[in-house]
């Protein structure tokens, strides 16, 4: 069946990008994975929701049929949450790459340190899919050609064999096969890509702690960045109500500081003392998790709990080093 090949093809072409060892080999890697991935899922639940309607007493409307059979991702792993096909971590981890995947497709490049890990596991687990949702009704057009580079995964189809069979933990084992043996693990790339992180936004932090005079309390930094975040969101929130573009709000202006005391007048900040050293903790700790599931757990809940703090400390930075350099050229104005 064309659809078994097409699924084959993609990962034996994922396994020679993942044989070298360069971004752009890891990045079209994750892709070619996390499309097998999407043909194995769909494929599953058109069984899945196939053998519902023809049941006695189907569970699925029209509306959930469409649902899940339609574009969206998140419906097709949902479903197989639900369906008992795939575990609570399996998704996630599943959704997380999908992430990736759409990230660099859509975005561009990010990442690059964890993108091979990120892909060797993706493969790994992609690979037992194809395992667990094997079809044994899988039926051979008399037409279809398979061609020799794949001959290794069908080897029936090298004796002439115009009905060669798919034996799915044959094709698995002949590609896992291939899983490079020089790849990061991922639990040590992703604890070390979240220490890099988590340094960096300290780093960040420490260029811009004593303020604009340079004698500020950290502390007040701290808690004035915070309250700039929060203010910033609910202006746009407010500015999006209203039908008005989404602009930039310098605060810091007085009347803008009088308007987040009229907008705010019970504000707290979420953090009340820098949470650096407890996040390199759990930075570090990510290298000793047992699995690629439990790994991107603790990674995305990491990510997730620096996320706020991240972007606030980013915001700061960024207005500060703007207002450096414009004191820079206000400076070379004046000596010409």
């Amino acid at each position: 069946m064309r659809f078994a090949t097409l699924v084959v093809e993609q990962l034996d072409r994922a396994a020679t990008e993942l044989a070298v060892d360069h971004p752009l080999n890891a990045r079209l890697a994750l892709i070619l994975v996390d499309n097998a991935a999407e043909l194995i899922i769909q494929r599953r639940c058109e069984r899945l929701v196939r053998a519902d309607r023809r049941s006695g007493a189907p569970t699925l409307t029209a509306a959930n049929r469409r649902s899940i059979l339609g574009h969206y991702f998140a419906e097709k792993i949902k479903f197989l949450g639900k369906s008992a096909a795939l575990s609570a971590d399996e998704r996630h981890f599943i959704a997380e790459l999908h992430g990736h995947r759409n990230t660099l497709y859509h975005v561009g490049l990010k990442n690059d340190d964890i993108i091979r890990a990120l892909a060797v596991a993706y493969f790994q687990l992609t690979c037992e899919l194809l395992i667990r949702f094997d079809d044994r009704s899988i039926g051979w057009p008399k037409d279809l050609v398979i061609a020799p580079p794949l001959h290794r995964y069908f080897p029936e189809a090298e004796r002439g064999l115009h009905f060669p069979g798919f034996d799915s933990a044959h094709v698995a084992s002949e590609l896992l096969s291939r899983t490079p043996l020089d790849a990061p693990a991922l639990s040590a790339a992703l604890s070390h890509h979240s220490v890099a992180s988590v340094d960096q936004v300290e780093a960040m932090f420490d260029r811009i702690k004593l303020g604009f005079n340079r004698t500020d309390d950290p502390e007040d930094t701290f808690r004035h960045l915070q309250h700039d975040m929060d203010f910033q969101v609910l202006v746009r929130e407010r500015m999006r109500e209203a039908g008005r573009e989404d602009d930039f709000i310098p605060f810091g202006h007085p009347v803008l500081k009088d308007f987040a005391k009229k907008l705010m007048p019970d504000w707290k900040p979420r953090h009340r003392s820098l949470p650096f050293a407890k996040w390199r903790t759990k930075a570090k700790a990510i290298a000793a998790c047992a699995d690629p599931l439990s790994t991107m757990r603790k990674f995305t809940e990491l990510r997730g709990e620096m996320e706020y703090l991240a972007e606030a400390i980013e915001d700061a930075h960024e207005t500060f080093w703007g207002w450096v350099q414009q004191q820079e050229d206000a400076a070379k104005d004046a000596r010409r």
